[in-house]
């Protein structure tokens, strides 16, 4: 299997807590590095209608047992769709709701000053 690479942007270019839109040959793709300084990518199109993940929201997830009472998941970051709120897992490319419905995620690193997908 032949593995091929590509460059996104500078690793400067992409600050903690920000997300990048790019394309890999027809598809677009969001590259999100985290507050403490990992990137991921994901698919750039949300599974419900296809919005652009790339202008939604990076949040941090939360989980509570009863309304109202609400803790911040330790490590765990969401991007969420601006057309119609569906989140996703950063890491993983799962909804919140339903850990089966992913998007395509795929490997990106840093090398050479530079922010690398891998496919």
């Amino acid at each position: 299997m032949r593995i091929v690479k590509q460059v996104i942007c500078g690793a400067d270019e992409l600050g903690a807590g920000q997300m990048i839109s790019a394309r890999l040959g027809p598809m677009p793709i969001v590259v999100i590095r985290t507050e403490d300084g990992e990137v991921y990518g994901l698919l750039d199109k949300c599974l419900h209608q296809g919005g652009p993940l790339s202008k939604g929201r990076l949040l941090v997830s939360v989980s509570g047992d009863r309304c109202g009472h609400y803790e911040e998941e330790s490590g765990r970051q969401i991007v969420k769709c601006p057309w119609h709120g569906y989140e996703y897992d950063i890491r993983t490319g799962a909804t919140l709701f339903n850990e089966n419905l992913k998007l395509r995620t795929f490997k990106v690193h840093e090398e050479d000053g530079q922010i690398v997908v891998e496919t």
